[in-house]
């Protein structure tokens, strides 16, 4: 190996390395702030929109209570109650349908007419545990008796005297446009980012996909920790196998679990990008870095090599003019020239010497 090849390896080494450990320190430390970022506003959403679903069940709950004071007085009143069922359900458009019903769980009223079940007796387990603990209650989702999977949310009615007279119920049904999708439908993204909600069984309560609405997480971390009551972010993979980025946050009126998540692929595409642009930006740059190396290593060997070319061939009759001719333009190039020319006239007079005496 000649010196320019030396020259031309150790300059590529000393600027290849350090170019491809500050892109991969780069990346790394971006590819970081990236997941942590998008934990940290997942987490943030997430608790955000979890204190929106409280604070909903929280009016839901009020007006039900305040519909349960008008109608105690008028619970002998069918159309009273019909008019009353009526205005709640159409007032702020929180329930898909409105039931009131006395102590026995027999409906006196209901909105809108056409579910039909008006004198029936519910026998769902969400109006028995109303009916028992005679107190405002969120039930678990269920399927009714007319196929629909929902939530129904209830308040007790009193009579003056602090008798029990039944419950006004309402129903959201999460299988159909509802006050959730309101609520959560517009916050997710093209980008594969979405929200849903699960119960304390991890149930799916909301989800932008409808049709997995009433199924069991299994085997998702994420729901196991937000069913459980926990607030928090975690890297982690869903149920189809897709790397998310998550943030999660309980309902604690009810227990449920608000998640905000997001493909870590599709968080990390703008890097990827990034990253191709500052390669396609600094190839050219160091394509001509590298052709100003190598005709530097060139100019920088040629001298060295021409005079190696003189001292190798110093016995041949032309080795004084070769290395005379060596354009030696630095320090060291010059020195080793003029040692090898006092070198070489030093062997030239012995040689005449020599010749002079076999001559003689």
């Amino acid at each position: 190996m000649d010196l320019r090849k030396l020259i031309v390896c150790l300059a590529f080494l000393s600027a290849f390395i350090p170019f491809v450990s500050t892109i991969n320190a780069s990346y790394g430390v971006q590819r970081k702030q990236l997941i942590d970022s998008t934990l940290d506003s997942n987490f943030a959403y997430a608790k955000k929109l979890s204190k929106i679903i409280d604070e909903f069940l929280l009016s839901a709950q009020l007006q039900l209570s305040y519909a349960a004071g008008i109608v105690g007085p008028i619970m002998d009143d069918p159309a009273e109650l019909s008019r009353e069922a009526a205005r709640l359900r159409m007032m702020s458009k929180s329930f898909s349908s409105i039931v009131i019903f006395d102590d026995t769980g027999r409906v006196l009223a209901t909105s809108p007419q056409a579910l039909q079940i008006q004198g029936k007796v519910i026998e769902s387990e969400a109006v028995k545990d109303a009916l028992r603990d005679r107190r405002p209650l969120v039930s678990e989702p269920y399927l009714s008796s007319a196929g629909n999977f929902i939530l129904f949310v209830t308040s007790p009615i009193f009579s003056s005297n602090g008798k029990y007279l039944g419950a006004v119920g309402g129903a959201i049904y999460l299988q159909r446009e509802n006050v959730l999708h309101r609520l959560l439908g517009q916050h997710f993204y093209e980008d594969g980012s979405y929200i849903y909600v699960v119960d304390q069984g991890g149930r799916i309560i909301y989800h932008p996909n409808s049709s997995l609405v009433g199924s069991l997480e299994k085997g998702n971390a994420i729901v196991d920790k937000v069913s459980g009551g926990h607030s928090g972010r975690l890297e982690a993979v869903n149920s189809k196998g897709v790397e998310m980025l998550a943030g999660y946050a309980a309902v604690p009126s009810v227990g449920w679990g608000v998640v905000a998540q997001r493909p870590k692929e599709a968080t990390l595409a703008p890097l990827t990008s990034l990253m191709q642009t500052v390669l396609t930006k600094t190839l050219p740059i160091a394509f001509v870095t590298l052709v100003l190396l190598l005709w530097s290593a060139k100019s920088i060997s040629r001298p060295l090599r021409q005079l190696a070319d003189g001292a190798r061939n110093i016995g041949d009759s032309e080795a004084s003019k070769q290395i005379r001719d060596v354009r030696s333009w630095y320090f060291e190039a010059r020195e080793l020239k003029k040692a090898l020319l006092v070198g070489l006239e030093v062997v030239q007079r012995s040689f005449l010497r020599l010749r002079e005496d076999t001559n003689t």
